[in-house]
């Protein structure tokens, strides 16, 4: 990553307890203001993969499903729950869809078995500060935002402050980038 925009420094660890794992569709690799970046560096119980299609997933693990290991999707949509008032204690890990929200989709249409997993939304997230790059509408969350949400709804004693000081610094290196008369389109 380019010195101007390399956030490692602002990162710090988070010792989070609960299975998260990015599935990154692969034209956000590398991407200069994607946020899974900061969480590669923050989180400790972390695992990512790059693809689309269910050939790109296997080793992920969500088929299976037997056993201790409960996985549920973070994605919103018809049959989702709302995360906040929903008993999720049964489930150890999560999924998250890394894109634009039109590519995460397209993963999760491409991929059945994730179809097929509990899927549960967030009510009142808080709001993005992530000015970089537009969402599609309001109450949408960059990957890293929605992660950190995700462990404080899941894990409230946990210090999740690395990763809003990560994004805060990723969003003012990527805004000295653009010249200050053009700042007032990134509020």
């Amino acid at each position: 990553m380019h010195p101007n925009i390399c956030v490692c420094k602002a990162c710090a660890p988070v010792r989070n307890r609960t299975g998260v794992t990015i599935l990154q569709h692969p034209t956000e690799v590398g991407h200069a203001k994607g946020t899974v970046r900061i969480l590669t560096r923050c989180l400790a119980n972390l695992r990512l993969f790059t693809g689309e299609m269910p050939r790109d997933f296997h080793q992920a693990g969500f088929e299976s499903v037997a056993g201790s290991h409960q996985p549920a999707l973070l994605f919103p949509g018809p049959g989702s729950e709302a995360l906040e008032t929903s008993d999720v204690r049964q489930f150890d890990h999560w999924i998250i869809l890394d894109g634009t929200w039109r590519k995460a989709a397209k993963i999760l249409h491409q991929n059945p078995t994730l179809s097929a997993l509990p899927r549960f939304h967030f009510a009142n997230p808080p709001a993005s500060a992530y000015a970089i790059r537009k969402a599609p509408g309001e109450h949408r969350l960059a990957t890293a935002e929605a992660v950190a949400y995700l462990l404080n709804v899941l894990e409230p004693e946990l210090d999740t402050r690395p990763i809003a000081h990560a994004m805060r610094t990723l969003v003012d290196k990527q805004l000295a980038q653009i010249p200050a008369r053009l700042h007032r389109h990134y509020q």
